[in-house]
């Protein structure tokens, strides 16, 4: 069952204007560029710089995006893809109610309501597609994706300690989040 969501312009809270739309397979290329952007920062994902190839990358994007059990929201200014939110829903029978999201937002598009939009954006999207829960990972001292993510209704369900190498062999933990369609509903 495909759920789409329909292009909005929308514009940051400092002026800019920019899309909200669903992504496209075109759109992988632009989308593996971004997730190398962020991922050299040495922040914010978990994979290392170099660790898979933008074209590799690319490839499996474009196979998300053509996924029907998937959603892929771009955030694009100026013909430029500037953001994104995935939700992947499980694919077993005993979780196929859940789906895992990630988003990411360039740094000169970080703290202008992008990320918001495209988390509000995910939600309509999973209640529509009869969701119940939407998961997500995030590093315990991002503490501006924690807040938003709050803001929009996620709440810490767990800490997974030492949950992924970085580098110099030092450990990260990853704070577990989660959001519920139906708990909203209900208050």
């Amino acid at each position: 069952m495909t759920t789409t969501i329909d292009a909005t312009r929308q514009q940051t809270r400092d002026g800019r204007a920019w899309t909200l739309r669903a992504a496209r397979p075109t759109d992988a290329r632009e989308l593996a560029h971004l997730f190398a952007d962020v991922r050299r920062e040495g922040r914010y994902l978990v994979t290392p710089p170099n660790a898979v190839s933008e074209p590799s990358e690319a490839f499996f994007i474009a196979e998300m995006i053509r996924a029907d059990n998937s959603l892929a929201l771009v955030a694009e200014a100026d013909g430029e893809v500037v953001g994104n939110v995935l939700i992947g829903v499980e694919r077993s029978a005993a979780s196929d109610h859940v789906g895992t999201l990630s988003i990411c937002v360039a740094r000169d598009w970080r703290n202008t309501g992008i990320g918001t939009a495209l988390m509000q954006g995910a939600k309509t999207w999973a209640r529509r597609r009869g969701l119940v829960k939407i998961a997500l990972g995030v590093f315990p001292d991002n503490d501006r994706a924690i807040a938003v993510y709050e803001r929009v209704g996620f709440v810490r369900e767990g800490l997974r300690r030492r949950q992924y190498r970085g580098p110099n062999g030092t450990y990260r933990d990853e704070l577990l989040m989660a959001w519920f369609p139906d708990d909203e509903v209900a208050s």
